[in-house]
């Protein structure tokens, strides 16, 4: 059980961190998205196609992706923060 126990956390880290460049291009192209076409972010979203949509509700709405997405919103806000 042991084993098991430290192979299943050592998979979630893994996964952690290498969804966190995953989820900061996202969040990046979404922003970016949305300054080029001078929108409001509802708006952006209603003009995104069906395949865009599914793509960012599975990286937004996934839980095993939170805990990479609050980092990576962490590191754009912090990269960002006087734009």
């Amino acid at each position: 059980m042991d084993i098991a126990f430290i192979v299943l956390w050592t998979v979630l880290i893994m996964y952690f961190l290498v969804m966190i460049p995953i989820e900061y291009n996202n969040i990046s192209s979404i922003k970016e998205q949305k300054k080029k076409a001078n929108i409001s972010h509802n708006e952006m979203y209603e003009k995104m196609s069906f395949e865009e949509e599914q793509l960012n509700f599975n990286l937004q709405g996934n839980l095993l992706n939170l805990p990479s997405n609050l980092v990576a919103a962490l590191i754009y806000k912090l990269r960002h923060r006087h734009s």
